[in-house]
């Protein structure tokens, strides 16, 4: 696999991960009929909740869609809120014992999904579907950097390479994805003796914490992205006492787990053990340098901002 053609290919896919949340927005205006209650309370909470949803966002200008909330008071026992996008047929929501707040929700929730510029329904109630409304409207990017230490047989021994790494997220509760980019080095290494020099990884990442809502919590994750190796050593094929330079580059698959602290603070620090298994054997027709499968175990730490 050719790593120049691939890795456009994976950093969009992560970009389409991370960069979702922030579609475009119809700017709507609101307009209230609060019966007897007070209108700037219930515009101000109309347009908290409008802001809450990904394809919407509370406008006093320039507006794409008008928004119209009308309370229906019928008595003391029965009480609507009624709402209809621009010329559409209004929906209506009754307010039962929660309150008002909690009907005006579930009112946007069916309107604003039914707004013919958005030509989207209610979906279903499944966990995927609650945590992909979270990432839209509550979470939160963070930016980090990892140290880490990387262990790979090779050539009948295990060499070690230093490594850093970049880190991006996109993360709500107990759910992050992510993209990583890393880099590991092998200065050393005997002529007459197959060694890795570097092994360069970008990935895309997604992880669940075990306690989302405590300052320090373990978690788990799975990857998948794109490997580079440099080998040097013995080119068998090129006659006794000569040596050379072999790079392999493939998809690999992986996991990883350890523990993330200071979670309530503007820094996190997380510390890891990772391993890499690539789906291809790496190999050098031309000169004999390697043919071998490589996989890889990790352990590090790392800063989260």
């Amino acid at each position: 696999m050719d790593l120049r053609r691939s890795l456009p290919l994976l950093a969009g896919t992560a970009l389409l991960l991370l960069a979702r949340p922030a579609a475009a927005q119809l700017r709507t205006c609101v307009h209230v009929e609060p019966g007897h209650g007070d209108g700037e309370a219930l515009a101000r909470l109309v347009k908290s909740e409008i802001d809450r949803h990904p394809t919407h966002r509370a406008a006093v200008e320039d507006c794409q869609a008008q928004l119209t909330v009308e309370i229906i008071d019928l008595g003391p026992t029965e009480k609507w809120v009624n709402g209809r996008i621009n010329t559409q047929v209004p929906y209506r929501e009754r307010i039962g014992p929660d309150g008002l707040g909690p009907a005006v929700q579930r009112l946007l929730t069916i309107v604003l999904a039914n707004d013919p510029l958005i030509l989207q329904g209610p979906e279903a109630n499944t966990w995927l579907n609650r945590q992909r409304r979270a990432l839209e409207r509550r979470s939160a990017m963070h930016f980090g950097g990892e140290f880490y230490q990387l262990v790979s047989p090779v050539g009948g021994s295990f060499d070690t390479l230093s490594g850093v790494a970049l880190t991006l997220r996109r993360e709500v509760s107990a759910l992050h994805v992510g993209a990583r980019l890393g880099g590991a080095l092998n200065p050393g290494g005997k002529p007459d003796q197959l060694h890795m020099r570097m092994q360069f990884d970008a990935q895309v990442e997604a992880a669940l914490y075990a306690s989302p809502n405590d300052n320090t919590s373990l978690f788990a994750s799975a990857l998948v992205g794109l490997v580079h190796y440099r080998f040097a050593g013995p080119a068998t094929l090129d006659g006794a006492g000569t040596t050379g330079t072999a790079s392999n580059s493939g998809l690999t698959l992986g996991a990883r787990a350890g523990v993330e602290t200071m979670r309530t603070a503007d820094v996190r620090a997380l510390f890891f053990v990772q391993v890499m298994f690539p789906v291809f054997v790496s190999s050098d027709p031309d000169h004999g340098v390697v043919n071998e499968w490589v996989p890889s175990a990790a352990a590090g730490a790392g800063l989260l901002f």
